[in-house]
């Protein structure tokens, strides 16, 4: 009660002492102090005075009970630590911040915040609160049979199959609205669908028919994943989900746009898949930029259905890269050698053509065409939050086997995240189908698989 009163009384604490600024997100904050107005907030190290005054509250807040001290090392209060008071009604709990990542004191309140499990290498998990860059955060903790980290269509496949298969399953997505599926205008070789729907009502029928199964499907950023041990955990700003069975679905759409108009035509003339959105250009001229293999296949694929194929590549093609040759023989494939597309251009019906600009020269031509096939840098699996904790191919892709398994049990992966070649709706939608009734059989302990109908 003194420290809330001395909390509540006291004057402003220094710009050293208050918790950093984060990028806004959907993070549970300590409650934040006015600033001066027009002087940001600006780290350095507390006085030496205010260090004092901060031992004594600490020490009369823990008297009191309202505190816990749990130093996994070190002597206490040091310079560039923080003491983070909450209101009783606020959800985060009150605690010692360190501004470096190294050891210091930790400040836990008694009572209110709990503890997960014992130490994992060292570290003691937090769940009921825990701390980021001397922010606050009180993660409300969700137990299911199965988490899946990604809403495409081999996520919502793979919580269909659980689902129905009696498994307490989450879908924790990002955003349902940026993955590779939604961003596709029109979807025409998904069996069994109009050939006028688009990527993104036909994701909105597989989300909800998971849903009516009895998926939860939940909106968040996820920032961190464990894979030890038989429980899975999965952070998110809002939530810990706690699982028996961990599947990755994040997709493969990695890379950040390289041109000037590329994510502005993203869907509307932009693509990078030409067996998805090839048969849409019949006729129409299109740009294939990129030289690797990868490039070369498609714009074979392309010169089927475009009238001209204009290829872009940033060096010059030898007569020994015969795969290269093969290319440049079609009569309706148009070579711009040892040049480089500077942007995209379009209008509110979607791409319009391309500038391009030769290596040594200083001046810029406009090619017309109705889409862009870029192949640069290839699709990089997102998987930037699970770094270490499972095997990765030397392509990026998660390495799994015949069912979808990675090197840890109990963990999946599933869709483009594997970086196969073959990136279509359907190979995903059937990774989410084999993952879940491995999945079935890796939690039931049965030694095959149990199909989902049976013929008599």
């Amino acid at each position: 009660l003194v420290a809330a009163a001395f909390a509540t009384s006291a004057p402003p604490r220094p710009a050293a002492l208050r918790p950093p600024r984060l990028e806004p997100a959907a993070v549970c904050e300590t409650e934040r102090l006015k600033s001066t107005p027009n002087k940001p907030y600006q780290p350095h190290a507390a006085p030496s005075s205010s260090l004092k005054t901060m031992k004594w509250l600490a020490l009369v807040a823990v008297a009191a009970g309202a505190l816990r001290w749990d130093p996994p090392s070190g002597d206490g209060v040091r310079h560039g630590q923080a003491l983070a008071f909450t209101p009783p009604s606020h959800a985060c709990q009150p605690r010692m911040h360190s501004a470096s990542s190294g050891a210091g004191s930790r400040w836990l309140a008694s009572g209110r915040g709990r503890q997960a499990g014992a130490l994992r290498g060292g570290a003691r998990r937090n769940v009921g609160g825990s701390s980021r860059n001397g922010v606050c955060m009180m993660a409300e903790e969700i137990e299911c049979d199965v988490v899946i980290v990604g809403g495409g269509p081999a996520g919502c496949t793979c919580a269909l199959y659980t689902s129905r298969a009696d498994l307490k399953t989450v879908i924790v997505d990002k955003n349902p609205s940026i993955g590779a599926l939604a961003i596709t205008s029109t979807i025409a070789n998904y069996p069994g669908v109009d050939r006028s729907m688009s990527g993104e009502a036909l994701l909105d029928q597989m989300r909800e028919q998971a849903v009516q199964y009895g998926t939860d499907y939940r909106r968040a950023q996820v920032f961190l994943v464990d894979t030890e041990g038989d429980r899975k955990y999965v952070y998110t700003p809002d939530a810990t989900f706690v699982a028996r069975a961990l599947v990755l679905a994040t997709g493969a759409m990695g890379r950040k746009p390289s041109y000037t108009g590329e994510d502005t035509y993203l869907g509307q003339g932009v693509s990078y898949c030409a067996t998805c959105d090839g048969a849409f250009y019949r006729d129409s001229e299109v740009a294939v930029v990129g030289v690797n293999q990868e490039a070369v296949e498609e714009a074979q694929f392309l010169t089927k259905f475009a009238s001209t194929v204009h290829w872009i590549t940033n060096t010059k093609i030898t007569a020994e890269e015969g795969y290269k040759q093969q290319l440049l023989s079609c009569p309706n494939v148009k070579h711009w050698d040892n040049t480089r597309m500077t942007a995209i251009l379009g209008d509110d019906s979607g791409v319009t053509g391309i500038t391009v600009q030769e290596k040594g020269s200083s001046s810029e031509e406009q090619i017309d065409a109705e889409g862009v096939f870029i192949y640069v840098a290839g699709s990089k699996p997102i998987t930037d939050f699970c770094e270490g904790k499972v095997a990765f191919k030397e392509d990026g892709g998660v390495d799994v086997n015949d069912e979808m398994s990675t090197n840890v049990p109990g963990v999946f992966a599933i869709g483009d995240i594997r970086n196969t070649p073959y990136k279509q709706v359907v190979v995903a939608a059937s990774d989410g189908c084999v993952a879940a009734m491995a999945i079935d059989r890796y939690l039931k302990g049965r030694k095959s698989v149990k199909v989902d109908w049976i013929h008599e």
